[in-house]
């Protein structure tokens, strides 16, 4: 057996060779060269024929040599993929040098290879190719063992403490050029994001710039929508809370078919509400096929982006979806404005109509002419108003009136007027056609109902020919939404579907009739207004509950004695007998008359 010296080579060399691993690590060449070049060296400093670099795999499970020098290309198949040189196996031999010297992170010297059983199936083929003797040490990469720099010998030897020091700094220098390759390869990755990022920022500003030339073009909805359908490359819809379409661009010969907002199965308020947390879109099996974002302000939804196709997450057109819905945004919001400046003008035309002081119908007309209306035409009156008003004050009101605002917007000329008065929103709408006014009626009722969750109530007058009588049916409606009780499947009220009441805020001036209900409900007032009693309001009771002393006793939370004992004393004040049919009747009567004097 021949025995390798352990003095250090040729200091002047061993240095030299070292210099060009240096140099060449730090000229950042490919990483398979320099393995290559590092275990050349190690076979020309150490005089071993053959030399390799074995790097543990990802799931570090396998090493397999990823850089060699003098051995054949067999030889490397045999270890990387015929019998790899598992670190954790199953069912095979587990003592072999490389995988010691990587577990155990020391030093491995097989001096002859034939008479060592660690090298287990291994040894027939290592000999085959030339191989008796070898030495494996760990190779480190920031504190951590990541492979193994082996050298292989031709005939038995053993590897001296010089010739060791100088395979451990060699495999150092392995280590510095894994880390330096894995350096490199960051940082061509962050240069290929910055690069990206720079083409990306690009175009988002060309987006910015396209949308804000658009705007400041005096480009309205139509042709915001159009910019993005061309951008995104995709068929376009605008709408606004009301469902109302205030623009379409197909693309590629396909249109956008928004849903029914006003079908049972996709109530408004859940569909507005699923596109307002979208950011910019978002897709649903409510629409399939379809995307939706919101067109928003602030926290205002003021309408739905609608894009045809599937899921997107092209980072450019998201880009342009959310730049458009800003743009559009503002735009609604400039629109609104020269709505809101219109509904001013015919919210005083509106008041005047209702107080009733028409001194020149003429002038009055000329006025609706130039708002777009037609007083020539018979007209009626609507009124919209939320039965949580009260309780919310001006925001639930100012939410409606923006939705009917929209859905009256969208009618053909000639216009309606429209005008909040005291919490109700009233409109004068032409009559020409009277189907018409009923299914104007209708679909505010719908809609507003899904939008602000029911609660939503609308009372249509009958049809006045003339402007004089506008104030008579601003009358009946306004009586007819405070003087009614509201149901939960309440319909649109009309002076028809009232009985009585109805027919005296449309036929009667209840101010003539006053008498009748100072005579009959007089009393009452003025004993309750006195003792601090409920005569009136049990007598209402009382008449609504079909004359039950238990029902009304329950209805009211008193004992049905207390009942007895007031209905007693109605009769007695008003010399009547609550048995008496024609007293009942006349009853009836002065109290819906009593509820109009005190009410309108």
């Amino acid at each position: 057996m021949t025995s390798v010296s352990s003095a250090p080579p040729d200091l002047l060399r061993w240095m030299s060779a070292i210099d060009e691993l240096a140099i060449a690590v730090n000229q950042r060449r490919d990483l398979p060269g320099l393995l290559e070049q590092i275990a050349r060296t190690a076979c020309d400093l150490l005089g071993y024929e053959s030399a390799a670099v074995l790097l543990v795999d990802d799931d570090r499970k396998v090493l397999r040599i990823e850089g060699c020098w003098g051995l054949s290309l067999s030889y490397v198949r045999l270890v990387n993929e015929e019998s790899p040189l598992f670190l954790v196996p199953e069912d095979t031999f587990t003592g072999s040098p490389s995988r010691r010297a990587f577990i155990e992170g020391s030093p491995v010297i097989v001096e002859d290879i034939s008479r060592d059983p660690s090298y287990g199936p291994w040894a027939r083929a290592a000999q085959e190719h030339g191989h008796r003797s070898m030495a494996a040490v760990p190779l480190r990469n920031q504190g951590e063992t990541v492979g193994t720099m082996n050298v292989y010998g031709s005939d038995p030897r053993r590897l001296g403490p010089g010739g060791l020091q100088l395979l451990q700094v060699l495999a150092s220098h392995a280590g510095i050029a894994l880390e330096t390759s894995a350096q490199l390869v960051r940082d061509r990755s962050r240069l290929r994001e910055l690069s990206s990022l720079n083409d990306l920022l690009r175009q988002h500003a060309a987006i910015h710039d396209r949308f804000i030339g658009v705007a400041r073009r005096g480009g309205g909805v139509s042709d915001i929508a159009a910019a993005l359908a061309e951008i995104a490359d995709r068929a376009v819809v605008v709408q606004d809370v009301s469902g109302q379409i205030l623009a379409s661009v197909p693309r590629a010969g396909v249109s956008v078919r928004p849903p029914d907002w006003l079908s049972g199965q996709q109530p408004h308020a859940s569909l507005l509400s699923l596109v307002a947390g979208a950011s910019p879109v978002v897709s649903s099996e409510a629409f399939p096929g379809l995307l939706a974002g919101p067109v928003r302000v602030g926290e205002e939804t003021l309408g739905v982006l609608w894009l045809a196709g599937e899921a997107e997450d092209d980072d450019v057109r998201l880009r342009a979806i959310a730049q458009a819905a800003v743009v559009l945004g503002l735009e609604m919001l400039r629109r609104r404005a020269v709505v809101d400046a219109q509904w001013q003008l015919r919210g005083d035309l509106v008041s005047e109509l209702a107080a009733g002081s028409v001194t020149d119908p003429e002038v009055l007309i000329a006025r609706g002419d130039r708002l777009g209306s037609d007083l020539r035409l018979p007209q009626r009156v609507l009124a919209i108003r939320h039965e949580e008003a009260g309780e919310a004050g001006e925001t639930v009101t100012a939410e409606l009136l923006r939705l009917v605002q929209s859905l009256v917007l969208s009618r053909a000329r000639p216009k309606p007027l429209l005008a909040l008065r005291d919490g109700v929103i009233t409109i004068v709408a032409p009559a020409g056609d009277a189907p018409e006014v009923e299914e104007l009626a209708r679909h505010i009722h719908t809609v507003a109902c899904q939008a602000m969750e029911g609660g939503v109530r609308v009372a249509m007058s009958e049809t006045c020919p003339e402007p004089g009588h506008l104030s008579g049916a601003f009358r009946q409606v306004t009586g007819l939404l405070r003087l009614l009780p509201h149901t939960p499947d309440e319909d649109i009220l009309t002076v028809a579907s009232a009985g009585v009441l109805g027919m005296l805020l449309a036929d009667v001036d209840p101010h003539r009739v006053g008498v009748l209900a100072a005579r009959w409900i007089g009393p009452l007032h003025d004993y309750d207004r006195q003792r601090g009693t409920e005569l009136v309001g049990t007598l209402r009771t009382y008449l609504d509950h079909d004359l039950s002393t238990s029902a009304t006793a329950e209805a009211l939370f008193i004992h049905a004695n207390t009942v007895g004992l007031r209905i007693k004393r109605i009769e007695s004040l008003l010399n009547i007998s609550l048995s008496s049919v024609g007293d009942l009747t006349t009853l009836r009567m002065a109290l819906a008359i009593d509820d109009i004097t005190r009410f309108l």
